[in-house]
């Protein structure tokens, strides 16, 4: 959806909210939500998580809670998610509706690097057991920001780590670095130098991997062998500098996130229906070759009307032919400017759910807590023991009376 801010009941799922509430009593652990997103990975649904920043009025007092907001598809699977969040997770669950506050500006966000590259690092994340989620509900307080996260699990999003996995090991090259190093070799020999490497001798030349690869194809498999998710993530906010803190708030590791397009909010928007994310998107597939088929087909086009010829435009220096490839030149600059080619976000159940859960210091941030049932209320076992002799000799004195 365009903005969060304006989702509201009813429409076409967009009514099928809850709201998770930790409790005071809640002993959580990092990453909490992992088993809740493995459950909602094999329902195999869309859903969107919801973090906001929103204004709680008590009394003639007036104060500002994050607030956890989760949407599913249709009532049947609110109704169960809620039922395996309660029995995964002490927390309470409450039928709600996201807030209605209208916001200026959204940052959709992609990935600055190929997604199989992690944005958290696993090993020293369980080490240090920090939560990155206490870090993001910082940033959230106080500043009418929120962070909508529209996610469905992606079982073929394995194919494209593992093509990255397979490029890196086998040191396959792109097109335009072949051509780069074949244009450089031809530089160098045309320049008189002669190129003497192991090949030329009729030796095979080892190929070593470097150790900063190793590492990137290590992290490569450990995603690959957990439970991928195609996401969409976008930050509301009335400041371009409070969404950039919550941004730079979000994990980085060797991945980070980055700004992909960023939206002034028109008021008054409808509240969009709940659509799965997609990795495969008319501008991922097409409109980001339009940078050099479209200039490249205008010049031969024109080279075939007899309007330009390419050894002309450096012998002989006609202006029509200079203007010509320079105007096609600005064409393509900006058309890839324009199209260019969009990053997808698809994380692991453990990164997702370092940004998807509740923090852990529930004591010390500014979030809405839940009400503690009564019948879970625990009573000190070692203060039942030493009051234990005392009614005992309570009714041996009785039974002498």
């Amino acid at each position: 959806m365009n903005t969060a801010e304006n989702t509201s009941s009813g429409g076409d799922g967009c009514g099928c909210w809850v709201e998770v509430r930790p409790l005071i009593t809640s002993e959580l652990e990092t990453a909490n939500f992992v088993s809740v997103l493995d459950a909602l990975y094999n329902l195999a649904k869309p859903y969107r998580f919801l973090i906001a920043d929103t204004k709680n009025s008590e009394g003639s007092e007036q104060h500002q809670l994050v607030r956890f907001y989760f949407q599913f598809s249709d009532e049947q699977t609110r109704k169960q998610m809620s039922n395996i969040i309660r029995a995964l997770i002490d927390v309470e669950v409450v039928a709600a509706t996201p807030p209605t506050q209208q916001y200026n500006f959204s940052i959709d966000l992609e990935l600055s690097k190929n997604y199989a590259l992690p944005i958290t690092n696993t090993e020293k994340q369980k080490d240090t057991q920090a939560n990155i989620i206490d870090r993001i509900v910082a940033s959230l307080a106080g500043t009418d920001t929120c962070i909508e996260i529209t996610t469905i699990a992606d079982p073929n999003a394995a194919l494209g780590i593992q093509k990255f996995v397979y490029e890196k090991m086998s040191h396959k090259q792109s097109v335009s670095k072949t051509f780069l190093d074949s244009f450089t070799d031809f530089i160098g020999t045309a320049a008189g130098k002669t190129i003497q490497n192991e090949k030329s001798k009729g030796k095979p030349t080892p190929y070593k991997i470097d150790p900063w690869v190793k590492e990137c194809i290590k992290y490569a498999e450990t995603k690959l062998s957990s439970s991928l998710f195609t996401c969409q993530i976008v930050i509301h906010g009335n400041s371009l500098k409070d969404i950039q803190a919550v941004k730079n708030a979000l994990p980085a590791a060797m991945n980070r996130f980055r700004g992909f397009k960023t939206n002034k909010n028109k008021p008054h928007q409808q509240t969009s229906a709940l659509r799965k994310p997609s990795r495969y998107k008319l501008r991922n597939n097409v409109l980001c070759h339009l940078w050099w088929i479209v200039p490249l087909s205008t010049l031969l086009i024109a080279g075939l009307l007899g309007l330009f010829n390419p050894l002309k435009v450096i012998s002989s220096g006609n202006s029509l032919d200079l203007v010509l490839l320079v105007l096609t030149g600005f064409f393509a600059v900006c058309l890839f400017m324009l199209f260019r080619k969009r990053q997808p976000i698809v994380l692991s159940a453990y990164e997702l759910a370092q940004i998807v859960g509740l923090p852990l210091a529930v004591e010390k941030l500014p979030i809405a807590l839940g009400k503690v049932p009564i019948s879970r209320m625990q009573l000190d076992i070692d203060q039942i023991n030493d009051e234990e002799p005392k009614n005992n000799r309570l009714i041996a004195i009785t039974e002498d009376e």
